[in-house]
């Protein structure tokens, strides 16, 4: 079933999240860790209109995060809280993981105009639920007037999804915030939405 993702799914988002790109980081405290991945999600729950998720008789599937580059987030106050019994040293290290995801989001608003949406936390758990995600937030920003669709995606992702889905390169550079990651291939790629008629 297709509905928008609300606050109430944070959690169960962030779970996912964090088994699909938990390894990302060689983190071994599993507290941190779970900071961490409930920080990237509430980073990225910036617009309940824009932003979707799928489920089933198991739960939840899969979300598509998505908003206006002119909305930006709004987590500092839960991440300073949430933060607060970790070290100085965990607590960079969640900040620095921030910093590397919003290097990327600042070189997608050099390109693109506030109006645009950007497509900011994509998972898919199951085959076509990915599918059904993307193009219903494609007709719902159709409808509301968005001309064109941003989103970028690192080594991590598979880029060439959206390259399948008539979505074009429009930069490519190394991001190179986090050191943890090493340097990572970045993309970003655009999509001209079609007006309706």
């Amino acid at each position: 079933m297709l509905s928008n993702f609300t606050p109430q799914d944070i959690s169960c988002a962030s779970y996912l999240t964090q088994l699909t790109w938990g390894d990302e980081m060689a983190l071994t405290n599993d507290g941190l860790k779970d900071v961490l991945y409930e920080a990237m999600v509430r980073y990225y729950y910036r617009s309940k209109a824009f932003s979707l998720k799928m489920t089933d008789e198991d739960g939840m599937q899969g979300f598509l995060l998505a908003a206006p580059l002119s909305e930006r987030d709004n987590s500092q106050s839960w991440l300073k809280q949430s933060l607060r019994h970790f070290e100085c040293e965990e607590q960079d290290l969640v900040y620095d993981y921030l910093r590397y995801l919003s290097y990327n989001g600042q070189r997608v608003r050099a390109l693109a105009r506030p109006e645009d949406l950007l497509l900011c936390l994509f998972l898919s758990m199951k085959s076509g639920v990915g599918s059904k995600l993307l193009h219903n937030v494609e007709a719902i920003a159709q409808k509301k007037g968005v001309k064109k669709l941003y989103l970028w995606a690192d080594a991590t992702c598979d880029y060439e999804y959206y390259r399948k889905r008539g979505y074009s390169e429009a930069a490519h550079f190394t991001n190179n915030i986090l050191p943890q990651l090493g340097a990572q291939e970045t993309w970003i790629y655009s999509k001209e939405l079609k007006e309706l008629l």
